[in-house]
């Protein structure tokens, strides 16, 4: 899927592609850099779902490199953040419970979870907690990011 027909999806979702009308060339652009901006700041977070960067100027027929699996979640999502911009006062519901379904198709197959380790002097019966908030041990993370891949501590890409 390039990343004009991404942002044509968004912007159908918004109603502002229809059969009647279509968006121009300015609001695909608008909606590929928000859309990139929105992508960047799920990187950061660790939701790295391949989304080819661009250098500079976003080209609308580039591949965005997302996976089938994760375009509803986008393209829902997206359709969200972008509503006050295209001046959308109120969005289908539909949008936000699909965007939320999308975001949790993406948070599986793109979060790997760990067990929780309690080392042997954790106490019993304390349900937990601590005057000061939970005290929860935290081991040491194995995942280590190398650009936009995720490797195990064997240095090898982790692909799903």
């Amino acid at each position: 899927m390039t990343k004009r027909e991404l942002a044509n999806r968004i912007l159908t979702l918004l109603g502002i592609n229809t059969r009647s009308s279509s968006a121009d060339s300015e609001e695909i652009a608008d909606t590929i850099k928000h859309t990139e901006d929105w992508m960047l700041s799920n990187n950061a977070v660790g939701r790295r779902i391949g989304w080819v960067v661009s250098s500079g100027e976003p080209d609308p027929d580039q591949e965005s490199g997302i996976p089938d699996w994760a375009v509803m979640g986008v393209a829902n999502s997206m359709a969200l953040y972008m509503a006050p911009y295209f001046e959308k006062v109120s969005v289908h519901p539909s949008i936000a419970m699909n965007a939320s379904l999308g975001m949790q198709t993406i948070a599986s197959m793109t979060v790997e979870v760990q067990p929780v380790q309690y080392p042997s002097r954790f106490p019993r019966g304390q349900v937990n907690q601590h005057p000061y908030g939970p005290r929860y041990y935290q081991p040491e993370d194995r995942i280590t990011t190398g650009g936009d891949y995720l490797t195990d501590e064997g240095d090898d890409t982790i692909t799903t």
